[in-house]
């Protein structure tokens, strides 16, 4: 059976649900679950575009990345050490400072096994988890996250187990076979707008009222959504100043460290940055994106550790795929393969891992694929959630004890 997306808005509040799954697929009413609280939760952040690996953890050390990239190769000297081999960017001292602490994992060389420089091929594999899948096959429509929250719906069918944080459509790692996750842009957008203590009276007496078909159903999202909105206005109004940057990604990340320290109930949370196809003057571009994107993941991890909950969470960073080895002539970098992953979180076994890429050996220009992405969603899946895995790929060994 096939189900249909229903979007509406009600005071502000946008709802997204199922037909007809509408009052699990809602936001829950009973966002507090026993079974969700205190759970490890998985943050996936996707940065859309395909980010430049070798600009962001640099092979300093070997004289072929400066001769390749006489425009944008970055000074040995200005880099953030890793190792003796390996500097992160100049802007990304805020991310130095968690992988100088162990809570920060580098995975080298992570790709497809079939590379495609699409950008829509790319994300498919990496959002199905399956890239062998021939088109029109269902698992094409499947998220590897999605498939992750239908099984922790079937656990919890009163709550809601995954949230895409954003502003921008569902992506399809999220859609799952009986649960298609919501999409939440911030705290403003589960924020009601009361004209009068009366219109709010009328309201509910409206919401509590007797229907049938699509009226009950609109009635049903509308009572869960108001009442998750009620929570989420008790968690905001809790929150303080806890040294988030100005960025749209830093307060998407805020959201998640509110919603988990809140007991909202949900598991999985999936967000974006944008930007990373930098085919031309690539210098400032990039190092304004790499910029945003350690300060809002070293204040996250800072505030999931002052919250009392950094042993909950791990956060997953990915990009479709990395840039050729060697710059363009605009500057730039264009299509590439395989690139470096970010895993962080206290329950990280931080530090470098997998294979460094060898720029005296490459594939068509392109850094090699030395590490299968579905090993490092093996260990997420199971290693970390206690789920069923999307593959048979050996999980990574990259979580302590």
């Amino acid at each position: 059976m096939r189900l249909t997306r229903r979007s509406f808005v009600l005071d502000g509040l946008r709802i997204t649900a199922l037909v007809p799954l509408a009052p699990r697929l809602a936001l829950a009413a009973n966002c507090r679950s026993s079974r969700s609280r205190g759970e490890r939760v998985l943050v996936v952040v996707q940065l859309t575009g395909g980010n430049d690996g070798l600009n962001t953890v640099v092979p300093h050390r070997q004289d072929a990345y400066f001769r390749m990239r006489p425009s944008i190769a970055l000074a040995r000297g200005a880099l953030h050490a890793l190792d003796d081999d390996h500097g992160l960017h100049p802007e990304m001292g805020a991310l130095a400072e968690v992988f100088g602490a162990g809570e920060l994992a580098v995975v080298h060389g992570v790709g497809t096994p079939v590379p495609d420089r699409s950008h829509f091929r790319s994300l498919e594999m990496w959002h199905t988890a399956d890239p062998f899948a021939p088109a029109g096959e269902p698992a094409r429509e499947i998220g590897w996250l999605g498939r992750l929250a239908d099984q922790i719906a079937g656990a919890d069918p009163e709550g809601t187990p995954a949230l895409s944080i954003g502003g921008g459509d569902l992506p399809l790692s999220m859609r799952g076979e009986r649960f298609l996750a919501p999409t939440v842009r911030d705290f403003e957008g589960f924020r009601l707008h009361e004209a009068s203590a009366s219109f709010a009276r009328e309201r509910d007496a409206l919401l509590d009222a007797p229907g049938a078909g699509d009226l009950a159903f609109l009635r049903a999202a509308a009572r869960t959504t108001y009442a998750a909105a009620r929570r989420m206005s008790e968690i905001s109004a809790r929150e303080e100043g806890s040294g988030y940057p100005e960025s749209e990604l830093a307060r998407e990340l805020k959201l998640v460290a509110s919603l988990v320290a809140g007991d909202f109930g949900t598991r999985i949370f999936h967000l974006s940055l944008a930007g990373f196809d930098t085919h031309a003057r690539q210098a400032p571009v990039h190092a304004n994106l790499v910029q945003q994107l350690s300060a809002a993941l070293a204040a996250f991890q800072h505030d999931l550790a002052r919250k009392g909950i950094g042993e909950r969470v791990v956060t997953f960073v990915f990009s479709e795929f990395g840039r050729r080895a060697a710059e363009n002539g605009s500057k730039g970098t264009d299509h590439g393969r395989g690139a470096p992953v970010f895993l962080m979180g206290a329950p990280v076994e931080g530090g470098m891992h997998g294979t460094p890429p060898d720029l005296e050996d490459l594939v068509e220009g392109d850094v090699r694929q030395t590490a299968d992405f579905r090993g490092v969603y093996a260990l997420l899946e199971a290693g970390w959630m206690g789920l069923e895995p999307s593959t048979a790929e050996t999980a990574m060994p990259l979580l302590k004890g």
